[in-house]
């Protein structure tokens, strides 16, 4: 009888051993939930590093600009990804088929993302750049080392010239800037066969050209270069625009486009001033602004009464968003990261999915390349001559608040 006892005991009391079900999903739950904030952790602990590192990339490249600057006295011209002259847009007071001003929206497509590749390491080769190692010469008075200008030495204003014809010999400049880490360069994608930037490779998820390193598939020694973020995306460069043909000028505040007062539609507009600034870059602009440094932009074409901010459409009047920084109203050239989300919108400052065009079917985007150029001397109605333009051709995607982590560096 005793040894009955003890076997119901020692039955009993290993029956209770075990877990139950419910038990067994708790503590999985616990530790599903901590493997996440684990996740989480090292996630942002790593988009914070990379936000480092892709400023001080940046800041290297304005301190960069800023010594090209002394040396040649203009900033960097503005390529395209075949390493083309694009032409400063002109300030017109025309619209488009949408009814945007020509102007605010020709500027959105202003951009370059190999022209600090091109200028402030100096890749290219003697037959590029005029020089066999990293540096350049003197990319002369045209900034593309005479590719734009005729036999006599005159600036062709379009087509846009891409025979360059470097001094090989002479002062070598730079490289301006020292980058520790090879991984910050890549090239685009490149038709060899036809030397041109290969539309096709853009990234699909990014709607950002697409960047291939040394020893990947797609890479190409002669393709254009250029200077990515710590997510791989190239970094845009944009400046004030100038007058046309003259790199290291500047429009005064007072600058009338049409002192004779020749408008298109013949209205007067000799009286109509304006003054070029950073902040018609849409892109540039930040999500969110100390209210300190806010300020806003406004462009408002001659013998029209509507105020544009950017091309979130907010009533007549006054259309947009026209909340910017002061340093974009003063800066004169700046850098772009897309941040972690390697996504751009140029349109609107603040992108709010489906609100005023902003739905993946209103916007286009040049994305540094210009297939098929065209000169429009309706541009010019007062006699200055034709400017070399092109239409946007990429269809830009609806995003939803994709600018809000966006990185920039504004260059005095």
């Amino acid at each position: 009888m005793h040894q009955d006892r003890s076997l119901q005991t020692f039955q009993r009391s290993t029956g209770r051993s075990g877990f139950t079900m419910t038990e067994v999903l708790v503590v999985i739950g616990i530790l599903v939930i901590l493997l996440a904030i684990l996740l989480v952790t090292v996630g942002g602990v790593r988009d914070t590093a990379r936000v480092a590192s892709t400023r001080s990339v940046m800041t290297a490249m304005s301190q960069a600009m800023s010594r090209f600057r002394e040396d040649t006295g203009y900033l960097p011209p503005i390529l395209d990804n075949d390493r083309r002259l694009v032409d400063a847009v002109p300030i017109t007071n025309t619209t488009n088929a949408q009814g945007y001003p020509n102007y605010l929206y020709d500027m959105q497509g202003w951009y370059s993302y190999t022209s600090p590749a091109e200028y402030l390491i100096g890749y290219g080769g003697e037959s590029m750049d005029g020089h066999a190692g990293l540096g350049i010469r003197n990319p002369g008075r045209d900034g593309v080392w005479g590719a734009t200008l005729d036999a006599d030495g005159n600036l062709q204003q379009c087509p846009p010239g891409s025979n360059r014809q470097p001094e090989t010999n002479g002062m070598v400049y730079g490289p301006y800037l020292d980058l520790k880490d090879d991984s910050v360069i890549a090239s685009l994608g490149w038709d060899d066969s036809q030397g041109v930037w290969d539309s096709g490779s853009v990234d699909p998820a990014t709607g950002q050209p697409a960047v291939f390193y040394p020893g990947e598939p797609g890479y190409d020694i002669n393709a254009p270069k250029v200077i990515v973020d710590a997510w791989g995306t190239p970094i845009r460069y944009y400046r004030k625009t100038y007058p046309t043909g003259d790199l290291g000028g500047s429009f005064p505040s007072n600058y009338r486009p049409f002192p004779t007062g020749a408008g298109d539609g013949g209205s007067s507009l000799s009286n109509w001033t304006y003054q070029p600034r950073l902040s018609e870059f849409i892109a540039l602009r930040p999500w969110e602004i100390d209210e300190s440094r806010a300020t806003d932009y406004f462009f408002t074409p001659g013998g029209s009464a509507t105020q544009w901010g950017d091309f979130n459409d907010l009533g007549a009047g006054v259309r947009g968003d026209s909340t910017t920084t002061a340093s974009l109203e003063t800066g004169e050239y700046a850098f772009l990261s897309a941040g972690p989300d390697r996504r751009i919108f140029n349109w609107h400052r603040t992108d709010y999915l489906d609100r005023g065009g902003n739905d993946g079917g209103t916007f286009r985007n040049w994305l540094g390349h210009r297939p098929s150029w065209s000169a429009d001397s309706s541009w010019y109605p007062d006699g200055r001559g034709s400017y070399c333009r092109s239409d946007p051709w990429y269809q830009d995607t609806a995003t939803e608040e994709s600018n809000r982590d966006n990185i920039r560096e504004v260059g005095p």
